[in-house]
């Protein structure tokens, strides 16, 4: 073979080889980017996130734990809660679980698993005054609060006929008339016991303490002319007061001051007495570790309910006022309790039994 034969077979073949490489460079090249490829895997996942949302937001079902018998305020405005909820896509089970002052079911719920969907019922009462007086197995600590919803009023009432219809009034009267007026309260030893005694404190006004058995005792007794004095709900003192079998003195309800119910009535603060009912405003509750997502949601919930006028109306039937706090101002209300309210209630326990 000539020189220049060989010459330009060794040129074909080289030409041959660099095109063959070429064309995988070029392959190379559409596998990491084609630009129809790109919009399409973007779309995806654009339709991906719209999927999770729509699953954040799909119908949910939990458990509302109250620790208390079914009919009474508890147990009522749980349940209003829950036929509220269900316009949100949240189905809420009221379960029944009375004892202990409802210290059962607060224990009962504080070891349940996190993805339990179940939440308790609570109050400063179950969370953090019934523990402070005992080992009840649980503290406000093994739950994360989720969101507050309202609270009962209390106050305080006298009987007809007496010579007195202000706070300052009675107390003028008790200081003159050492031993002679008798208060009927909710029980003894606890924080409504506790709370009566910051507004006539024992150590500074002589007069008679006599533990009930509830409101409606408190009532009886009061209408009955038994006691002078009474301690019980505004709800069941309104019709009273209406009829003129007994008279309101003030009100200690802890969220705000006048109660719309009886806004002439005026709030235990406005005397300087901070006395008000800190163990009485209602929230949820949830164990540790208990989805973000879904608390936010059902607080979310919460806080459109608190302002539906016919929820509003339903509570104000109740006795209780439609107040939402969110997440952090529950949590910060009730260490603020826990803080400032709890010491002076051991040391109030410690001293008296």
């Amino acid at each position: 073979m000539s020189r220049n034969k060989l010459f330009i077979l060794m040129l074909i073949m080289f030409l041959s080889l660099a095109l063959i490489i070429g064309c995988g460079g070029d392959n190379g090249d559409e596998a990491v980017a084609d630009p129809d490829e790109a919009d399409v895997d973007l779309d995806d996942e654009e339709e991906d996130d719209d999927s999770d949302d729509d699953a954040a937001q799909e119908d949910v079902e939990i458990d509302i734990v109250v620790g208390f018998g079914a009919g009474g305020s508890n147990d009522l405005s749980a349940r209003y809660l829950a036929q509220a909820l269900s316009d949100y896509g949240i189905t809420a089970n009221v379960i029944n679980m009375p004892g202990g002052m409802g210290t059962e079911a607060a224990y009962h719920v504080s070891n349940q698993s996190p993805d339990a969907n179940m939440f308790m019922w609570g109050s400063g009462l179950i969370m953090l005054f019934e523990p402070a007086a005992g080992d009840r197995g649980f503290t406000i600590h093994d739950f994360e609060p989720v969101a507050t919803i309202a609270g009962p009023t209390f106050a305080l009432a006298a009987k007809a006929g007496v010579p007195y219809e202000t706070l300052e009034e009675l107390i003028t009267y008790i200081e003159e008339n050492p031993g002679e007026v008798v208060l009927g309260g909710q029980g003894e030893g606890n924080s409504m016991h506790f709370i009566v005694e910051k507004i006539l404190p024992p150590d500074e006004l002589d007069y008679t303490y006599v533990g009930l058995a509830g409101g409606a005792d408190v009532a009886l007794n009061l209408t009955g002319g038994h006691v002078d004095l009474g301690h019980l709900s505004l709800a069941a003192a309104r019709p009273l007061h209406q009829d003129g079998d007994l008279t309101v003195l003030v009100n200690t309800q802890a969220l705000v001051e006048r109660d719309p119910l009886m806004p002439e009535i005026p709030n235990v603060i406005e005397f300087g007495i901070d006395a008000r009912e800190t163990h009485s405003p209602l929230a949820l509750f949830a164990p540790q570790g208990t989805d973000e997502g879904l608390k936010q949601r059902i607080s979310e919930a919460m806080e459109q309910i608190a302002q539906d006028e016919d929820f509003i109306q339903s509570y104000q039937d109740l006795g209780v006022i439609a107040h939402y706090l969110n997440t952090d101002e529950t949590w910060d209300f009730f260490m603020d309790i826990e803080e400032n309210l709890i010491p002076e209630f051991e040391a109030w326990l410690d001293s008296n039994y």
